[in-house]
């Protein structure tokens, strides 16, 4: 019975990439620069596709989940910085960046600073590969583990961690909250809220959004200044 929920299910996700693929070329690729790009990042993976890849790695690391990849649908991505107000002043950190598609996005189309952070070895070098290919200048991957990056810079922090377990969100929590006061910080299907009783962050909205999988709440929180008081 798991096998046929998990069977429609891939035909649901793969018709969902295909109409989102056709939406971007007709949203985006009239920005020939970022066309060129993403075509040629789309190519980068015709033989083995991102969701093998990843799963191939966590298995490799001994990950408990090794269905954890997920990528932000560009659509959605625009939904999101509107929504969330990201703008050209921004340094945006999106944790789990996988194959870069979202950074090369925003920075094209939000025109903000991008880094994108990846433990997948072959994502970063691949990303890199594009990047330096086409010159794109304000958009950087780091090959690292999110707990172990330096955000004093970020003005934005993007996790779409929706496969993360509460330790783990708890660990992430405990990096977050000296950031400075005011700092976005943007998840998926929960806020960081949920799992601090502390006044760490001030949750601002929650919008649903589109994802390949179906539906998700998207929550924007920014650091709090009075715990640090």
């Amino acid at each position: 019975m798991n096998y046929i929920k998990l069977f429609f299910l891939r035909l649901v996700v793969g018709y969902r990439n295909l109409v989102e693929f056709f939406r971007v070329a007709y949203f985006y690729y009239p920005n020939r620069q970022f066309k060129r790009v993403d075509l040629y990042l789309l190519r980068c993976y015709i033989l083995e596709n991102p969701y093998r890849i990843s799963k191939k790695t966590l298995q490799e690391k001994g990950s408990k989940d090794i269905y954890a990849y997920g990528e932000t649908p560009l659509t959605t991505m625009e939904k999101i910085s509107k929504k969330c107000q990201i703008n050209t002043a921004d340094v945006v950190y999106e944790l789990g960046s996988g194959r870069g598609r979202t950074c090369f996005w925003l920075h094209f189309f939000v025109g903000c600073q991008v880094v994108g952070v990846e433990f997948v070895p072959i994502f970063v070098k691949i990303a890199q590969k594009v990047k330096h290919r086409f010159d794109v200048r304000g958009v950087k991957f780091i090959y690292q583990d999110i707990l172990d990056v330096d955000y004093a810079d970020a003005t934005v922090i993007y996790f779409y961690g929706t496969s993360s377990d509460t330790p783990f969100i708890e660990k992430l929590i405990e990096k977050l909250k000296g950031l400075p006061s005011g700092t976005k910080i943007i998840t998926v299907s929960y806020p960081l809220t949920a799992y601090t009783k502390q006044p760490l962050f001030k949750l601002i909205k929650s919008f649903p959004a589109q994802f390949s999988w179906g539906e998700a709440e998207v929550y924007l929180q920014v650091v709090n200044s009075s715990h640090k008081n």
